[in-house]
C-alpha cells in the first residue's frame, strides 16, 4: 500500500465501489468489494485486470453465474472446529452448501479451463459422501427423517401406538366424566395429557396435580389411570431424542472432517463473485479494462462514472513523455476538480480490475495516487484551510517517488496570490525534481506563464462559453482557460456598470506579462472557435460521406442481389430450353431411323441450308422475325445496337437481336372461291384435360375443317399441367402440310396454356 489516504473518499471512490457492490450476490462478496485495499503491486494489478477480462468474454457469451443460493456458512464451520453438534437445519445448510458448489463447478468449469478464474474453480470442493450421508438421515425441511435408523423407526412406531391409545382413552375420560370438567378439551402439561377439572371435584380423581387455570376456578389434574402410559411415552421420547443426537453427532463429526474446504469454499465464491460483479459493472456501462503500459498516460473519451451518462461530457486526457504533468486553467465549476478526479479514479479502479468508462486507456504501473482535493479545513487541530493543506502537501512531497501520481487542485491557494504564485511554482518544481507524475489545477497567472515556458508541462484547459457565460466542461489540450470571474459575476449582478469598473481596474492593475497571458487566452479561445468551426465542417462532411456511401452499398446490393436473381432465372430458362431441345433431338432420332439414308441425308443438307440462310442473313427494320424463345412471331419497327423492337400483332417487344430468327413475312392472297366440301368453324379449339390420343384425334379434324374453311389463324387451348399434352400437339403441328407457324399466345391471350396455329 503506498497512499496517504486510504479510502480515497474525497474523489468518490466509495460511491463507485458500492455501486460495484450492489451487482454482487453474495454477501461476503458485498463487504469484500466495499473494503477492498488497492494494492500497488504490479502482480495483483495485473492479475485483477486479466480476472475481469475472463468475467467480461463469459458475460459476453453465457449467463451471469448467480451466487445468491450459497449461504455464509462460516458460523457453523467455527462450531464444527470446535467439535460442537449441529443441529438438523444446520447440517441442512452444510447439505446446500456442498449441493450449490457442485452445481456451480458443473456449470462454468469448462468456461475457464484455461484462465486464471480457473485457479478459484478448482480450489472449490465438495463432498459427495457427505451430500449422501445428510440426505439420507435428515430431511428437506431440516428434520431428522423418522426411519433414518432401525432403531429410531421403532421407536417412532411405539410412540405413535402409545399416542394413539393415549387420545382414545381421554375421548373416554371427557365423555364419561363431562360434569366434572370445566372444559371438555385435552391439555398438555410438562409433556403429560390432562384435564381442567372443576376445584370443587378435583380431589375425585387419583393423580398429579399440574397447577391452576387462570381463573383459579379449575385444576390441571393427571388421573392415575394416565400416569403409566404418560411415563411410558415420556420414556419412548427420550429414547428418541437420545437416537436422534447420535445421529447429529455422527453427522457433524463426519462435517467437521471438510471445514477447511469448506472455508476456503466461501472465500473463491467471494473473490468469484466480486470479479463477477466487476465484469457486469462494465458490461452495463460499456466499460474497457485499460492496458498497463509504460510511463505514458492515454485515456479517450473517458466519461466519470457517476455522472448521469446522458449529460456526462467524455473528455481525453493524455500525459506522454517528456511531459510530466498537466497544468489545468479555467473558470470556477468548469469541472477542473472533475477532469482531476476522473483521472484518478481511471487509475484506482483499473488496479481494483475495475472497468472504466473509456474508448481506449493506457495507464502505468504507479507505486501510489496522491491526491489533495478537498477543503481538508480541521476544527480539531485549529488549522485553516490553507494550513490544512499545507499539512497535506508536506506528507505528500515527504512520501512521492518518481513513480508517483499527484493530483493537486487549486494550488497554493487561500492565501494572498503573489505568495500563493511563488509558493505553487515552487511545489511544481519539486514534482519536477522528483519526477513524480502530476495534475495540478490553477487560477494563477504566474503559474500559467511558468508552465509556457516549461517543456515538461502540458497546458489544459476547461472550455468557457463567453456567450452564454457557462462553462461546457470540455478540456482542451494546449490551451489557456481564465478564472472568467467577472463575466460569470454578470449573470448574478444587475448593475453591469459595477462590473465594468471592475474590468477596467483589473486591466490597470495586469502587469505586461499577464496582459500577455490574456492575449494568448483570447488568441486560443478564438483558435478553439475556429477549430470547432473546422470540426463541425469536417463532422457535416463525413455525415454526408457516410450517408452517401451507404447508399451506395445499398445500391451495390440491390444490384447484386438482382443479378443473382436475373442469374436464377436465366438459368432455369436454360435448362427449360435444354431439357425441350433434348426431347427435340430425340423425337428427330426416332423419326430419322424411319427414314431411308438417302432421305435423311437430304433432310439434313435441307436443314443446313436454312439454317446457314438464317445465320447468314442481316436482319433488318420490317423484315418478319420469330422470338426464338417465345415462338412469337412479328415485324422488326426499330434496332438499335444490338436490340431490336418487334411488333407481334400491335404489342411491341423489345429483345436481343440474338434472340431473333427469320421469318418469311406472310403473303398477301387474294381471296378466291373454292368448292369446299367444308361448312364454316369455330376458330377455337378445347382440349384441356383431355388424353393424349383423343385430343390428336379431334386436333386433326378441327385444322382439317379450319384449313377448308378458309381461316389464316386458330387457337387450341390446352392449359399448362405437366406440359405433356401441349408437346404432344407441337409434335403433330409439326407434321401437317398446311401449318405454317405455330406458337404460345400472347399474355393477354392466354400465354404459355395455348398455342396459336398460323395455317397457310
Amino acid at each position: 500500500m503506498a497512499s496517504l489516504k486510504t479510502d480515497y473518499q474525497d474523489l468518490e471512490l466509495d460511491a463507485i465501489l458500492s455501486k460495484v457492490a450492489d451487482l454482487a450476490t453474495f454477501d461476503r462478496a458485498r463487504s469484500y468489494i466495499i473494503d477492498e485495499s488497492i494494492s500497488f503491486n504490479p502482480l495483483h494489478i495485473r492479475r485483477n485486470i486479466r480476472l475481469t477480462k475472463e468475467a467480461m468474454k463469459y458475460l459476453a457469451n453465457f449467463v451471469r453465474p448467480d451466487f445468491s443460493d450459497i449461504k455464509d456458512i462460516d458460523d457453523l464451520l467455527i462450531l464444527l472446529e470446535k467439535r460442537m453438534t449441529l443441529k438438523a437445519n444446520e447440517l441442512n445448510n452444510i447439505l446446500d452448501h456442498n449441493i450449490q458448489i457442485k452445481r456451480i463447478i458443473k456449470n462454468i468449469k469448462s468456461a475457464f479451463k484455461d484462465d486464471e478464474i480457473n485457479d478459484y474453480i478448482i480450489s472449490l470442493h465438495y463432498s459427495d459422501h457427505l451430500i449422501d450421508l445428510i440426505s439420507r438421515y435428515i430431511d428437506n425441511s431440516g428434520e431428522v427423517k423418522e426411519d433414518a435408523t432401525p432403531k429410531l423407526k421403532d421407536l417412532n412406531r411405539q410412540r405413535k401406538n402409545i399416542e394413539a391409545s393415549l387420545t382414545d382413552k381421554a375421548q373416554q375420560f371427557l365423555k364419561s366424566h363431562e360434569g366434572s370438567l370445566q372444559e371438555a378439551v385435552i391439555y398438555q402439561r410438562d409433556g403429560r395429557i390432562c384435564f381442567l377439572v372443576k376445584n370443587s371435584d378435583k380431589n375425585k380423581y387419583d393423580g398429579y396435580h399440574h397447577g391452576l387455570s387462570a381463573s383459579g376456578q379449575a385444576a390441571y389434574i393427571e388421573p392415575k389411570i394416565f400416569v403409566d402410559m404418560n411415563n411410558t411415552l415420556n420414556e419412548i421420547k427420550a429414547n428418541i431424542e437420545e437416537e436422534i443426537m447420535q445421529i447429529l453427532r455422527s453427522l457433524s463429526f463426519e462435517a467437521s472432517k471438510e471445514v477447511t474446504y469448506f472455508k476456503s469454499n466461501l472465500d473463491s465464491i467471494m473473490y468469484l463473485d466480486a470479479i463477477f460483479a466487476k465484469a457486469q459493472f462494465g458490461s452495463i456501462n460499456n466499460g474497457i479494462m485499460a492496458d498497463i503500459g509504460d510511463d505514458d498516460l492515454i485515456l479517450e473519451r473517458i466519461a466519470h462514472p457517476l455522472i448521469d451518462k446522458d449529460k456526462v461530457i467524455r473528455n481525453s486526457y493524455h500525459i506522454i513523455k517528456p511531459i510530466s504533468g498537466i497544468i489545468v486553467t479555467g473558470s470556477n465549476t468548469g469541472g477542473k476538480t472533475v477532469s482531476l478526479k476522473v483521472i484518478a479514479l481511471s487509475v484506482l479502479m483499473t488496479y481494483l480490475g475495475i472497468p472504466i468508462l473509456a474508448d481506449e486507456a493506457k495507464i502505468p504501473l504507479y507505486d501510489g495516487v496522491y491526491d489533495d482535493i478537498d477543503d481538508g479545513q480541521s476544527l480539531v487541530d485549529s488549522l485553516s484551510t490553507f494550513s490544512s493543506r499545507l499539512v497535506t502537501l508536506n506528507r505528500i512531497l515527504n512520501k512521492i517517488t518518481d513513480r508517483s501520481l499527484v493530483l493537486i487542485d487549486e494550488i497554493a491557494s487561500g492565501t494572498d496570490p503573489k505568495e500563493g504564485e511563488a509558493l505553487a511554482i515552487a511545489i511544481i518544481d519539486r514534482l519536477i525534481e522528483k519526477g513524480s507524475t502530476f495534475i495540478v489545477t490553477t487560477h494563477f497567472n504566474k503559474v500559467k506563464e511558468y508552465a509556457l515556458n516549461d517543456p515538461h508541462i502540458l497546458l489544459a484547459a476547461q472550455e468557457f462559453d463567453p456567450e452564454r457565460l457557462v462553462p461546457t466542461y470540455r478540456y482542451i489540450e494546449n490551451s489557456l482557460g481564465s478564472s472568467n470571474a467577472l463575466d460569470i459575476a454578470t449573470r448574478y449582478i444587475d448593475d453591469l456598470s459595477l462590473i465594468t469598473h471592475a474590468k477596467a481596474i483589473l486591466e490597470e492593475s495586469r502587469s505586461d506579462e499577464e496582459k500577455m497571458i490574456k492575449a494568448i487566452e483570447e488568441k486560443s479561445h478564438e483558435l478553439e472557435k475556429r477549430e470547432a468551426s473546422l470540426q463541425a465542417m469536417i463532422d457535416d462532411q463525413k455525415a454526408l460521406n457516410d450517408e452517401l456511401n451507404d447508399k451506395l452499398k445499398r445500391f451495390e446490393e440491390e444490384k447484386d442481389e438482382l443479378y443473382k436473381k436475373a442469374k436464377i432465372k436465366a438459368e432455369r430458362y436454360l435448362e427449360r430450353q435444354k431439357e425441350k431441345m433434348r426431347k427435340t433431338f430425340a423425337k428427330m432420332l426416332e423419326e430419322s431411323k424411319a427414314l431411308k439414308e438417302s432421305e435423311l441425308e437430304k433432310k439434313i443438307e435441307e436443314l443446313d441450308e436454312e439454317e446457314v440462310e438464317e445465320e447468314t442473313r442481316k436482319l433488318k427494320v420490317n423484315d418478319y422475325v420469330m422470338i426464338t424463345s417465345t415462338s412469337q412471331v412479328g415485324k422488326i419497327i426499330d434496332i438499335k445496337k444490338d436490340r431490336a423492337t418487334i411488333d407481334t400483332n400491335g404489342i411491341t417487344i423489345k429483345t436481343a437481336l440474338s434472340d431473333l430468327k427469320y421469318y418469311e413475312a406472310p403473303k398477301v392472297t387474294k381471296k378466291v372461291h373454292r368448292e369446299k366440301s367444308f361448312k364454316r368453324t369455330a376458330s377455337e379449339l378445347l382440349v384441356v384435360g383431355m388424353h393424349v390420343e383423343e385430343a390428336l384425334d379431334k386436333l386433326q379434324v378441327f385444322l382439317d375443317e379450319a384449313f377448308g374453311s378458309g381461316l389464316k389463324q386458330v387457337k387450341i387451348i390446352h392449359g399448362a399441367g405437366t406440359g405433356a399434352l401441349r408437346q404432344a400437339i407441337w409434335q403433330a403441328l409439326k407434321k401437317y402440310p398446311y401449318v405454317k407457324a405455330y406458337h404460345y399466345g400472347d399474355s393477354y391471350d392466354g400465354g404459355s396454356n395455348v398455342t396459336i396455329v398460323e395455317l397457310k
